[in-house]
């Protein structure tokens, strides 16, 4: 679910690389430990019906509050998401500048031509300042400022990569289109030259060079939440983010070092891609956020969102996409997740969950999901926030039958709680 945001962002800056070297297993000290969404276009009483199965009165009670096609908006004019609006793929892939809050994320598992694995994560942030920018003659009177997130884990170095960046939304240094996929900051570009059926990005993390084509059109679309495509994060009208998951895209690209090294890797990345202008309430300290794509076509996204106490809101939900049939929204109350191990960052001390159990009893589906590296934590300075974000093994049955994975699994809120940084009061 990526994400931290943005009180306070940081001035704009070229780049920060990092490279963290550590052991290659995962901590085994004892004790046990994403995101937003959007859309659909439908009548009222259907749109009430599904919530209503669904059991969400926080659903609930924001279709009735903004009626099946009024537009929310924030105090400064930003729309909100919202029952009413129909997702069009590809034309959502683009920019939506009336929208506060936006990110373009992408992680996968890479395998290079010598059987080295690595795992990546690329992520294009577009946070406006003010809905109409004050017209001025100079470049840098822009509304919008652009910050980039990447990591690079090398699990036979035992190594963790990364970099970011920051800048406003302005030519040469950053651009987010509203007429195509076609984000940048600096050189770390993602953009699609044919109506987004393939998209090339590259970008750097720490030492390393990322060079990717993505096949976009051979992923399914996962749409998320109970009204598919709007993800609903809080009790609040308005709390909530339009969301949608490309899980399976094929890549192929180079990975250069800057050493000279170069390298073919071949993969699968996983796609979100959410816009909203609300954040979560104040109650929320953090979220623990799972994505997966199974190696019998089955596609998972699961987020809890923490308080204060470490249980979950009753706002935390997931996607279930099993083969052959439809994706299913899971609720709080259909995905048990239990700590099973922790990992302690020695940069500052915070404890993290570093090993689960993740089951749905209604698809007989139970998974154990370990970190395959145990310190990727990154401090994003451009952000302000630290969090760990990283490659893990997903292995476990479903209906009986074994069944296994590579994805991501994102903490926030561990270092501090993210309710000062992301809450809703500037909505």
């Amino acid at each position: 679910m990526t994400r931290h945001m943005f009180r306070g962002l940081a001035a704009p800056q070229r780049a920060c690389t990092h490279s963290q070297h550590v052991g290659s297993q995962p901590a085994r000290s004892s004790g046990s430990a994403r995101r937003w969404g959007r859309w659909l276009a439908r009548p009222l009483a259907f749109a009430m019906a599904l919530m209503l199965l669904a059991g969400s009165q926080a659903v609930a009670q924001q279709v009735a509050d903004a009626g099946s096609a009024a537009e929310l908006r924030d105090a400064d004019g930003f729309l909100q998401a919202g029952p009413g609006r129909e997702l069009r793929l590809p034309a959502d892939h683009a920019s939506h500048p009336q929208t506060r809050t936006e990110w373009w994320y992408f992680t996968g598992p890479l395998t290079d031509a010598e059987g080295r694995r690595y795992g990546f994560q690329a992520t294009w942030f577009r946070r406006a300042l003010k809905l109409e920018a004050a017209p001025r003659e100079s470049a840098l009177g822009v509304r919008d400022v652009l910050i980039f997130h990447g990591a690079l884990t090398d699990l036979s170095a035992g190594e963790l990569l990364h970099a970011e960046a920051s800048t406003r939304a302005a030519e040469p240094w950053g651009r987010a289109a509203t007429d195509g996929l076609d984000v940048s900051v600096y050189e770390n570009s993602l953009r699609s030259d044919d109506d987004a059926g393939t998209a090339q990005m590259a970008f750097r993390a720490g030492s390393a060079w990322l060079q990717l084509d993505l096949d976009l059109a051979a992923s399914p679309v996962l749409l998320h939440g109970a009204l598919p495509g709007l993800s609903i994060k809080g009790h609040e009208s308005g709390q909530a983010s339009w969301y949608y998951t490309l899980p399976a895209i094929g890549v192929t690209g180079t990975l250069l070092r800057d050493d000279g090294e170069s390298v073919t890797v071949t993969g699968r990345a996983w796609m979100d891609h959410e816009f909203g202008s609300s954040q979560l309430s104040g109650e929320q300290v953090g979220w623990d956020w799972f994505s997966v794509a199974l190696d019998d076509g089955s596609a998972l996204m699961a987020y809890r969102l923490r308080l204060a106490d470490g249980s979950p809101d009753t706002t935390s939900s997931g996607t279930l996409a099993l083969p052959g049939q439809p994706a299913r929204h899971l609720t709080r109350d259909q995905v048990d997740v239990t700590v099973t191990d922790t990992w302690t960052s020695p940069t500052n001390g915070a404890t993290y969950p570093a090993a689960w159990t993740l089951a749905i009893p209604s698809a007989d589906l139970e998974l154990r999901v370990t970190p395959l590296l145990a310190d990727q934590e990154l401090d994003a300075a451009s952000t302000g926030t630290t969090y760990w974000e990283g490659l893990c093994r997903f292995e476990g049955t479903r209906a009986g039958q074994p069944i296994i994975g590579e994805g991501y699994v994102e903490l926030v809120g561990y270092v501090a709680p993210i309710s000062d940084r992301f809450a809703s009061t500037d909505s």
